[in-house]
């Protein structure tokens, strides 16, 4: 196996980790009865930062609880359209389906994209979780949404940055995380690349010596030892550049350079704040000061978010803040997209049928309307 492949993958991963909410498809929302829904573009400020989004309302009298909806890393418009993957609009098909069951949902282009100013590669994880309690503010100033019933759903990092200002803003009602992390950048990418590698066929050797290069260059970016991380890199790939066939090689050009170029590519990414960021960031320390209702999915081909690892530090988390109601599902045919995956691997995505996992929309839907409704239930009583 050519381990330069994977030395690559561990830099696209910063990326790729959390590039998406894959959300179930079209073809999982046409069993549910169809109602009218009101859908509003808006636009709110966090500082200098205008960000635009979709408002969608149920038809019926509200006010009404609502979601506001996170996205993974990378840039993201308010629909989450994946590349690779034409017409495939997630986000637009979970408010579909949410504010069809009564729910009001905002979603928002991330900063920096479609309609919404600011810079996102400059942005760290913290500083998108202002963005989403800009959000927050702005729902609460909407008389169409009751201000008790606000929560948050989010997808890996979305999890992560829900997690964030749930811990630090009395306003959020719920949280749901779909294949959220609970553990540091660190230990997360050396499993997820142990995922990864072992996904693609790989012997266990060779997922071996994969995780130990991912070890040492992930060590190496915490220490920001940069000039020993290039020099590594470098050494690495150029070693497996030249264990390729003459023709290969000359079908390459110049080597040294070709190595020289991968190297200085991987090296901004492993200094850019996002990345250093979430390396050294535990959601764990935010997970242990969340006591609203949670609901936290995950999938078991989930090669991205490892749900062993993620799943036991969440719910040891929440022991520690006392979270009552806690509930854990895992999909056991689910990747990282929640699609029915046959090894999890991130090459079958595009493959796949662009549709999530049976049951993945009802158990979202199910579990928060129970929660809006007891919600509606005790405010009744106490009004009474």
């Amino acid at each position: 196996m050519e381990l330069l492949k994977w030395i690559a993958i561990a830099v696209a991963v910063g990326g790729l980790l959390f590039v998406s909410m894959y959300a179930p498809s079209s073809s999982n929302a046409v069993t549910k009865e169809v109602t009218p829904i009101v859908a509003q573009d808006v636009t709110f400020n966090n500082g200098e930062v205008t960000l635009a989004g979709t408002l969608t309302l149920p038809s019926t009298t509200g006010p009404h609880p609502a979601v506001i909806l996170i996205s993974g890393s990378g840039p993201q418009n308010r629909d989450e359209e994946v590349p690779g993957i034409p017409g495939y609009r997630p986000f637009a098909i979970i408010a579909e389906y949410l504010t069809n069951s009564g729910i009001a949902v905002l979603r928002y282009d991330d900063r920096g994209v479609g309609e919404s100013t600011g810079d996102h590669d400059a942005a760290t994880s913290a500083d998108l979780a202002t963005d989403t309690e800009a959000a927050l503010r702005y729902l609460l100033t909407r008389d169409e949404i009751d201000p008790n019933q606000i929560g948050l759903l989010g997808h890996s990092e979305g999890g992560m940055i829900a997690a964030m200002v749930a811990a630090r803003t009395p306003d959020v009602s719920f949280v749901i995380s779909m294949a959220g992390t609970a553990v540091d950048g660190y230990n997360l990418l050396i499993k997820q690349l142990e995922r990864i590698v072992r996904a693609s066929g790989a012997s266990e050797d060779e997922v071996a010596v994969a995780v130990e290069q991912q070890r040492s260059i992930l060590v190496l970016a915490l220490t920001e030892e940069w000039e020993d991380l290039q020099t590594f890199l470098y050494a690495t790939l150029l070693e497996q550049l030249q264990d390729l066939s003459e023709e290969q090689k000359t079908a390459m050009g110049d080597v040294e350079a070709m190595a020289q170029q991968r190297v200085a590519i991987q090296m901004e990414g492993f200094r850019s704040p996002w990345f250093q960021f979430f390396l050294n960031y535990d959601p764990s320390q935010d997970w242990e000061q969340v006591t609203v209702p949670v609901l936290a999915l995950f999938g078991e081909l989930d090669v991205q978010v490892d749900a062993e690892q993620n799943r036991a530090a969440l719910q040891e988390a929440l022991s520690r803040a006392d979270n009552s109601d806690v509930t854990v599902v895992t999909f056991a045919a689910a990747n990282h997209l929640f699609q029915d995956a046959i090894t999890g691997s991130v090459t079958e995505y595009a493959t796949l049928p662009k549709e999530s996992v049976p049951g993945f929309l009802e158990t979202i839907t199910d579990w928060l309307l129970e929660r809006v409704r007891h919600a509606q239930a005790r405010r009744s009583d106490v009004e009474g």
